[in-house]
């Protein structure tokens, strides 16, 4: 069984210091939004953001030989995004690298959304808490088994005893169900 605390960053920087394309792909689609929402804190300019995000990977694609020492890639990523587009900014402004200590963090923390955000957030788990609830239970354990534990179609097949095919049937069968009871969930309320 596989621990649900191992996260797939380790395989793609892996496979990125090999010079496998899609890993680094992967690596852009998992940290692209969290980047962007980082980098937009210090400015607004949402074109300099793109252009800054690029670079970073650009720069991680041509420096692929030497990531192996990588050992938490969300710090890696988060702080190449704060370098790149805190320099981006001074020299677009004409300023010197070496003020980059002195910058704008753009962020609002509000109690008020804290709460709100919370109380949302409890609401829709308390909707797919019992949405989960009327699934069968065998659509029940393969949901459990698929997205809590992240087994794989075969571990799932085997520890079921069914079918690979049989898998995805009742995976994709529980999919369906969850949809139209998620939107019954929420135009009913």
């Amino acid at each position: 069984m596989r621990d649900s605390s191992i996260k797939p960053e380790p395989d793609l920087i892996k496979r990125l210091h090999q010079g496998d394309e899609a890993a680094l792909a992967s690596l852009m689609r998992m940290y692209y939004n969290d980047l962007y929402h980082y980098a937009s804190r210090f400015t607004k300019d949402h074109e300099l953001i793109k252009d800054c995000i690029q670079e970073v990977f650009i720069s991680l694609w041509q420096r692929r030989e030497n990531i192996e020492a990588i050992i938490s890639p969300r710090y890696y990523f988060l702080r190449a995004i704060k370098n790149k587009t805190l320099k981006a900014l001074h020299k677009k402004n004409n300023e010197s690298i070496s003020g980059l200590e002195e910058y704008e963090f753009l962020y609002e923390f509000s109690i008020e959304k804290i709460i709100i955000d919370k109380q949302i957030s409890e609401e829709k788990a308390r909707k797919l808490r019992h949405t989960l609830s009327l699934l069968s239970k065998r659509q029940q354990e393969i949901i459990y088994l698929k997205y809590y534990q992240f087994l794989d179609q075969a571990q799932i097949a085997e520890l079921m005893n069914i079918t690979r095919q049989s898998v995805y049937n009742l995976l994709h069968e529980a999919i369906q169900k969850l949809r139209i009871l998620w939107h019954e969930e929420f135009v009913s309320n």
